[in-house]
């Protein structure tokens, strides 16, 4: 061998050497950019496991923000206009990126930098509070095409998460090793995440509670053809040592890098040392159900979390639906062919159902029409795609309905099984749930939910046809009235419902609005020499009476009385005031009650029940401009937080039913206390009796997708005489 061979062989055997040779790992970026949930903990923990058990090169970004945790404390704060995440441009290179971000405020350079990543084709993942990553305004939307879900709001934090996998979903790589059904012992209340857009794939759902509807907990998106992008609502610490989460988080990066995700997943179901070893806290128990919420022996607990882990289930083919007869007046809603008569409808959709978190809500794109399939003439509910609603208005009514609730996994729990729901005027729930062979309740197939049990349980097995006929009335200024048939067994017969519904549509009026001159004269309620008496029941609460402004917000002059956790408070501008003593029995309790109170030199006296309780301190302007005397409200709600809302929406509206309101208002020459009841000082009289025109309240009918693909048919509604 000649010495330039052999200066050759060395060059080239040095460079194919590891010592030169280039890194063939695949290339992922982590960005921990927010502060509730521990990202800047849980991140580098993954990216370090991966990087010496899993042969993937990890890097992490951190993104601090300067100042407040949160941007939402205006006067507080001084918000910058930018905030850059230090060393983004690395993702260029990226094979995956990792998120969990949280109210970034990035220059327009950054944001393209994001822009370019995704349209490039390459996956990302992304935990909890990437759903709202943005802060400023025009912004707020930047999570919706890439990742194809939303946030609206969330559950009550401390009371957990429950979530399911849909049957349909139970061998995708990413679930392998995890449980299909988990109740996870932390504090993170469920996400309002729905509607999904059109290329998601939901991989679970998930409630706190029993109250729904269920909300997309995990999917996968396409925003461009092929493309593996991936979303879990879950991600706080307490996550992070669940050995199901932790097993998914593994199987998404697996899945992200095209790698062949093992059967038991790719920690398997024993291979968590490392995390036992390091865990962030202390762990209230390391099983699929953290919990044990179904109170199981530990015998049972662990053939709980074998089923759950490994589950196989054969659905069954649904019959085709019955015939249609309908009566000769009838309106036909649904025939099996179109969804005409009906429109998308999600929680935070016209009319809306919650109040948004308006920091953080992404705006929903317009859906103008149903978003259900129509198969083999029947509707097919789809979870965490949305609800269905009438594009009409109707009001006293008989509806008819065929429904089928699908053969579901029997890891499904009863509470959660073949869960839907019909809501009339949009306010009062019917259940729908797999109640065959059970004890019925107020939760149970046919219920009027949380509010009156159905009399007997005539439901039929799954995969079976059954009907509902709902007789609904009410008239403007009365609580309704509900009987409902199922499978031909009256269930319910004229109930008088008191309260609304979970999740019922805001959208009420109040009972009463005086003009502008009656309610900056006559009913001003910050000066002396005035008083009213209220009659009402209620099993919740809210504003009975109040002076405010028609147009604007509530302002330093508005004054009104409600009902809070069955005490009773005034509120005077923005001050409450607590006037029913602690040990005083609830106003909440359903039972009529009577409140009293007049002002005189300066303070408001108060009588519940004809007994005295209180003296309160009242203040304010004589001279009021645009304000308003209501009945059951108090008014407009123009921001939540920080956020100003794009349209201001009805709020606080009295839950319950109210019988009659007198406002009286004495000559200043008076001083017996009687004048409070005397004909003589009377200026306003109400009571629903008393309307001129007795309307029937109208409102939408709506058929809420929950957990279960629930089919429905024959749906007509036949008008009924008032």
């Amino acid at each position: 061998m000649n010495s330039i061979n052999f200066i050759l062989l060395i060059f080239f055997g040095l460079f194919s050497s590891p010592i030169f040779a280039q890194d063939s790992r695949p290339n992922v970026v982590f960005i921990a950019g927010e502060e509730e949930y521990g990202a800047h903990w849980t991140l580098p923990k993954i990216a370090d496991d991966l990087e010496r058990r899993f042969n993937i090169h990890s890097t992490v970004i951190h993104s601090w923000r300067s100042g407040a945790h949160d941007y939402d404390m205006p006067g507080e704060i001084e918000i910058p206009e930018y905030e850059e995440i230090k060393n983004l441009e690395i993702i260029k290179d990226a094979d995956l990126v990792v998120m969990h971000i949280r109210f970034r405020l990035l220059p327009p350079e950054q944001l393209q930098v994001f822009q370019d990543y995704f349209d490039s084709g390459k996956p990302a993942i992304a935990f909890r509070t990437t759903s709202h990553g943005m802060w400023a305004k025009d912004q707020k939307g930047w999570f919706v095409p890439f990742f194809g879900g939303h946030y609206k709001g969330h559950m009550p934090n401390t009371a957990g998460t429950t979530t399911i996998v849909p049957a349909e979903q139970i061998d995708h790589p990413i679930l392998r090793g995890v449980p299909k059904k988990n109740a996870m012992n932390d504090v993170m209340g469920i996400y309002i995440t729905a509607p999904l857009n059109d290329s998601a794939i939901p991989l679970m759902l998930g409630k706190t509670g029993l109250i729904g509807p269920a909300q997309p907990v995990t999917w996968t998106n396409e925003y461009q053809k092929g493309q593996k992008i991936f979303y879990t609502s879950l991600g706080g610490l307490e996550s992070f040592v669940d050995p199901g989460f932790l097993n998914m988080v593994y199987n998404a990066v697996y899945w992200a890098l095209d790698r062949e995700v093992p059967d038991n997943g790719v920690l398997g179901i024993d291979n968590l040392s490392y995390w036992e070893e390091e865990a962030p806290f202390e762990k209230y128990g390391f099983g699929a159900l953290n919990e044990n919420p179904f109170e199981l022996l530990e015998e049972d607990l662990r053939l709980e979390n074998r089923i759950v882990l490994d589950w196989e289930f054969k659905p069954s083919s649904p019959p085709n639906p019955p015939k249609m007869n309908i009566p000769k007046d009838a309106i036909v809603l649904f025939d099996g062919q179109d969804l005409s008569k009906w429109k998308h409808w999600d929680l935070s959709a016209d009319p809306i159902a919650m109040l948004p978190d308006a920091r953080a809500v992404s705006p929903s794109k317009t859906f103008p029409n149903a978003r259900w399939n129509i198969i083999d003439g029947a509707v097919e509910a789809r979870p965490g795609f949305g609800s269905i609603l009438t594009r009409e208005v109707f009001g006293n009514y008989k509806l008819h309905l065929d429904f089928l609730i699908p053969k579901e996994p029997e890891y499904i729990p009863s509470g959660y099984k073949g869960s839907g729901s019909i809501y009339l005027d949009g306010r009062y729930e019917i259940k729908i749930m797999d109640s065959y062979a059970k004890e019925f309740s107020k939760v149970s197939n046919g219920s009027i939910f949380n509010q009156k049990a159905p009399i007997s349980n005539p439901s039929k097995p799954v995969n079976t046809w059954q009907s509902m006929d709902i007789i609904y009335r009410q008239f403007i200024g009365q609580r309704p009235k509900i009987s409902v048939i199922l499978n031909g067994h009256k269930i319910h017969n004229n109930v008088s419902i008191l309260s609304r519904s979970p999740f019922a549509i805001r959208e009420d009026e109040p009972l009463y609005e005086s003009n502008y001159k009656e309610g900056s004269d006559i009913f001003n309620m910050n000066v002396d020499y005035w008083g009213a008496d209220v009659k009402f029941k209620t099993r919740t609460g809210g504003f009975l009476l109040t002076n405010s402004p028609d147009s604007r917000p509530w302002n330093d002059d508005s004054k009104g009385i409600a009902i809070y956790d069955g005490q009773l408070w005034y509120r005077d501008g923005f001050e409450y005031r607590h006037v029913q003593r602690k040990n005083e029995a609830p106003l909440n309790d359903g039972e009529w009650h009577e409140i009293l109170m007049f002002a005189d030199s300066g303070k408001i006296n108060f009588y519940i029940d004809g007994k005295y309780m209180d003296q309160i301190k009242n203040r304010g302007s004589s001279i009021l401009k645009g304000h308003i005397l209501r009945i059951g409200q108090a008014t407009k709600r123009f921001k939540l937080g920080a956020s100003e809302l794009p349209d201001p929406i009805r709020d606080e509206t009295f839950d319950g039913e109210i019988e009659r309101v007198r406002f009286f208002k004495k000559g200043l020459n008076e001083t017996d206390e009687t004048w409070a009841i005397s004909k003589k000082f009377l200026v306003l009289d109400w009571s629903p009796d008393r309307l001129k025109n007795k309307l029937p309240k109208m409102g939408p009918i709506r058929i809420q997708s929950d957990l279960s693909k629930i089919r429905y048919a024959n749906i007509w509604l036949q008008p009924l005489k008032d």
